[in-house]
């Protein structure tokens, strides 16, 4: 490898990993702050914060990694003009060709490791998350039903007011519960010594199963009480409800690229782009950050980021479109990069005479 291509390699290098490090930092900071908002309300159990931290920070940071290289690049090379290093450069015969030999050493390599991140790690960790969600789902948190305080929901003439006075070690079993429903003139009370709450797997609805307790009805149009002793007893509450989140992202790529259907191909064409964004924005960035002398060195990086907001936007639209079944599977996705292709030879003949 020449002089000058581990220079320049040096500069992407650096300047990537400086940009990937600030936006590592920014999104673990807004999930720790949207998933602590959660927890102080009740609607996410405090010891699995740190797990949905390491994964949902994953999971983002993953989508990024192209958008980093966009933005790392575009600073290396705009300190390059900045120090009139590009000039000089050019004037000793340096052509395009040579930067994209340097570009390339290193996007080449990163590319592929973007894609055993998109096409392996991806899926496991949508798949952890999901199992994260199910978890919670079955555990007391997620009904609102918080140890030792009442809650009430509904209205005066139909609701419930709960309260479970402990939860035991595993936070899944409610100790000494007591819930009072109203439905009009109509209430019913039950006190158990032990209560469960679970996932009915064959229509998804939440249930508690209460053990060792007594049920009382009552009509206030009429006289009399009804009392039950029950050993076990089910039944469904009002929950609050909880994101569920689409468990195609955590379907293998392999599994995936075998299936025809419109959603299937719109997931599995989003994980392509996201590979191919790598070496797509890498080429965008030589020629977007071309400036003349004494020109700002960030007013380039805004306009990249403009560029890689449209470009993602119009992803993501026509990804949707195609999930729903309103745009061919073909060309699907694909006739985005070609317009962004086209748009780096533009730029390239537009600058340097001709892409080389």
């Amino acid at each position: 490898m020449k002089i000058i291509d581990r220079y320049l390699l040096k500069e992407i290098a650096l300047s990537f990993s400086a940009t990937l490090l600030v936006l590592t930092l920014i999104i673990v900071g807004n999930t720790f702050v949207r998933l602590l908002a959660d927890a102080s309300t009740g609607e996410l159990p405090s010891d699995l914060l740190g797990s949905l931290l390491w994964f949902g920070s994953l999971k983002q940071l993953i989508r990024l990694i192209p958008v980093a290289l966009l933005i790392g690049m575009m600073l290396a090379f705009s300190r390059l003009y900045r120090d009139s290093e590009m000039a000089a450069l050019r004037a000793a015969g340096v052509a395009p060709r040579h930067f994209y030999r340097a570009i390339f050493s290193f996007v080449l390599p990163l590319t592929l490791f973007l894609a055993g991140l998109v096409l392996l790690v991806s899926p496991w960790v949508e798949q952890q998350n999901l199992d994260l969600r199910r978890q919670i789902n079955e555990r007391p948190e997620a009904a609102g039903i918080p140890p030792g305080e009442f809650v009430t929901a509904g209205s005066s003439s139909g609701g419930y007011t709960a309260l479970a006075e402990s939860i035991d070690a595993s936070n899944t079993v409610m100790e000494r519960f007591f819930i009072r429903a109203q439905n009009g003139t109509q209430e019913t009370a039950i006190w158990a010594r032990s209560a469960v709450l679970f996932v009915d797997s064959a229509n998804g609805e939440r249930v508690l199963q209460i053990r060792d307790g007594y049920r009382y009805e009552f009509d206030r149009a009429e006289p009399g009480m009804r009392i039950t002793q029950f050993d076990e007893h089910g039944i469904r509450i009002p929950l609050r409800d909880v994101a569920q989140a689409s468990n195609r992202g955590s379907i293998p790529s392999q599994t995936l690229w075998q299936q025809s259907d419109a959603g299937a191909q719109a997931e599995w064409q989003w994980r392509i782009a996201i590979i191919i964004s790598a070496p797509l924005l890498a080429l965008l960035a030589f020629p977007l950050s071309y400036s003349a002398p004494r020109q700002g060195r960030y007013g380039k990086v805004a306009v990249a980021i403009l560029i890689y907001a449209v470009y993602a936007n119009v992803l993501a639209t026509v990804r949707g479109m195609v999930d729903r079944g309103d745009f061919p599977i073909f060309p699907g996705l694909w006739w985005i990069h070609l317009v962004m292709l086209g748009f780096v030879f533009w730029l390239l003949r537009k600058y340097y005479g001709k892409p080389a």
